[in-house]
């Protein structure tokens, strides 16, 4: 959740480098025969994103709903998704975008009587100052208009802030990333993934409820293995199993699962050059001859003829020598063609003259064209803008 924000001239340029170049990528040219097993999969099995997710929780007890981050109709599935999953006995829905420890203020704010705007946007810049986003903030709305609408005996919707405190403000130059003293300063709970881990066990395992959680699809991951990259040789260095979901399945085992949300996939030529299709393409060429009521579909890939694509050229290959769609992830939803994608709106401001400098202290990159102090609110409200910007972002993409 911590992407940074380039400020240079005046450009602001995301560390995730998506739109170097104007060029098309074009869409694979898929065999007939996948093509009909494909589509008879989708005509036969899929259903709306909304009930593909429900329908998880007839043999999980965990979700995790991984999001490539900042895409609006992401977040409003999790929106319409809140109600449905109460209507089936799902009662918790944990956020990486909150903390833990503001808990019982969350708890507070969606059962309230009258629901605190200003109260919902501080819990989200509590944890983080770049995340003012309408859309996430809109979440707590939702579930308390939820609890408003049911009856007094009703058990009451919950949102679980699932991440730990975080303070970037001790962090000022490359070195401070490696002095180990500085990042216990930056992350006083623990390692962010082991602290969501350790929220779900207590808040939701522990009290044998079952729970959706959305977070960015890194941390979602429960059986496949993030690749670790040398940053200078770009060679795998190792295959990390110590994501958030990495670490609810050593503990659940087959009771959670990872829907992924539709998104470009990094190259195989590592993270930082320019994304590329999912699945080799294969899922965006299909859906791109399917009519526009057949686009918002949930479907699974394990256990289906999607389990068994390949991805030769996404950064996810070199994970296993015969990698597999099904080794990234349970569930896959679908709901538009990646050129029609939309950011989430930015809060009017959301910073000003009094919040301006807390809000740089806390940029998590210390590159001195990043992190200035002398940056103004307009330049702060234009760079998360620029972020959300998938207009120009994904514009490589069908």
């Amino acid at each position: 959740m911590k992407p940074a924000i380039f400020f240079i001239s005046g450009l602001m340029v995301s560390l995730t480098i998506m739109n170097c170049s104007l060029t098309k990528q074009p869409l694979p040219s898929l065999r007939p025969e996948l093509r009909a097993e494909l589509t008879a999969w989708i005509e036969e099995h899929g259903t709306t994103p909304e009930q593909y997710i429900v329908s998880k929780f007839k043999d999980h007890d965990i979700v995790f709903l991984g999001e490539y981050h900042r895409i609006r109709h992401d977040v409003l599935l999790v929106q319409n998704v809140i109600p449905i999953l109460h209507q089936n006995g799902v009662y918790d829905l944990g956020l990486e975008f909150l903390r833990f420890c503001d808990q019982k203020i969350i708890d507070s704010l969606v059962t309230a009587e009258t629901y605190d705007e200003t109260l919902a946007r501080k819990l989200f810049w509590n944890a983080w100052p770049f995340w003012g986003f309408k859309e996430y903030v809109d979440i707590l709305k939702v579930a308390w208009q939820l609890n408003r609408s049911l009856p007094p005996d009703a058990r009451p919707f919950r949102i679980v802030g699932l991440s730990g405190r975080e303070d970037w403000s001790y962090v000022w130059s490359e070195k401070d990333l490696s002095n180990e003293a500085i990042m216990k300063k930056v992350f006083p709970d623990g390692n962010a993934d082991q602290v969501m881990a350790e929220t779900i066990e207590r808040e939701i395992l522990a009290r044998k409820d079952k729970a959706l959680i959305y977070s960015g699809i890194n941390h979602a991951y429960t059986q496949f293995r993030q690749p670790v990259i040398d940053q200078k040789t770009g060679k795998l260095k190792r295959l990390t199993n110590t994501r958030m979901g990495n670490r609810i399945y050593e503990k659940i085992g087959d009771r959670c699962c990872t829907i992924f949300l539709h998104a470009p996939w990094p190259p195989i030529t590592g993270y930082g050059d320019p994304y590329v299709y999912p699945a080799d393409g294969v899922i965006d060429a299909l859906f791109a001859n399917l009519p526009p009521g057949k686009q918002r579909v949930g479907f699974d890939i394990k256990g289906s003829p999607f389990g068994k694509l390949h991805a030769k050229t996404s950064l996810w290959s070199i994970t296993a020598p015969n990698f597999r769609l099904e080794m990234f992830c349970d569930g896959w939803i679908h709901q538009m063609p990646l050129s029609r994608y939309e950011g989430v709106t930015v809060i009017p401001d959301w910073f000003n003259e009094t919040n301006r400098l807390e809000a740089i202290s806390q940029m998590a990159n210390p590159n001195p064209r990043v992190k200035r102090l002398d940056q103004t609110v307009k330049e702060l409200m234009e760079g998360m803008a620029w972020d959300c910007d998938f207009k120009r972002r994904f514009r490589r993409f069908y």
